[in-house]
């Protein structure tokens, strides 16, 4: 009742468009996520990116430390404006959203379900206290308990570092040069992780975060993201 009423005082409206929509557990209306596309079966099986030419030209510019990387949707639209309200402008919503279709992504390959738990991106200490919390935390979280896997944050970044966002490639790694530790070798030696985050660019954060995991004694890491760009 009380939502009911709710709902006439501040109609639901989608987070991508602002449009009216239904309920307010909705999260997107029905036209932009008919925009949100998926990214294509026929990708690169180390880092995930789709193949327009053989060998992977990302592949041959990076040596990844993770052993693959998978991505649901291309970044861009509905996609792009739910990932910025759910890092910027406070709705947690949005991050139940996402995590749905990476589980059913894990419950649908063996070699997915295949690890030890589930880990996210750490963000700087200063960084979570601006926001309010980490995003990539709120989705990896919410993958673990639909998927049943454990999830652990073995992984603190040290370093306050810049924003990724304008930087550019060789900017992005230099900016994240030992940013990373781990809090105790005994929760890496010998696990196999999936290393969660929102957005895949040019996967410097991920592959720092790998090597840290790596250099720590982790098996086997799978990054897998919401979007790729």
């Amino acid at each position: 009742m009380f939502a009911d009423a709710l709902n006439l005082l501040i109609p639901p409206a989608c987070l991508a468009c602002g449009s009216r929509i239904d309920e307010q557990n909705q999260v997107i209306c029905e036209a932009c996520e008919a925009k949100m596309m998926m990214v294509g079966s026929d990708t690169c099986s180390v880092c995930g990116s789709e193949l327009k030419e053989y060998p992977c030209r990302a592949c041959l510019e990076e040596s990844f430390a993770f052993d693959s990387a998978r991505a649901i949707f291309k970044f861009g639209g509905p996609v792009k404006e739910l990932i910025h309200v759910l890092k910027y402008n406070g709705y947690e919503s949005p991050a139940g959203y996402f995590a749905l279709p990476i589980a059913e992504l894990i419950e649908s390959e063996p070699a997915l379900q295949d690890h030890d738990y589930i880990c996210a991106v750490p963000l700087h200490p200063v960084r979570r206290r601006e926001r309010g919390y980490n995003q990539a935390e709120l989705i990896a979280s919410c993958v673990a308990y639909l998927t049943g896997l454990p999830f652990e944050m073995p992984v603190v970044r040290k370093v306050n570092t810049l924003s990724q966002t304008l930087l550019s490639k060789a900017r992005r790694v230099k900016n994240l040069n030992g940013a990373f530790r781990i809090k105790k070798t005994s929760q890496v030696a010998g696990k196999k992780i999936l290393l969660l985050d929102d957005v895949f660019t040019t996967g410097s954060t991920l592959n720092e975060i790998a090597k840290t995991l790596r250099f720590a004694g982790a098996s086997k890491i799978t990054a897998i993201t919401v979007a790729r760009a």
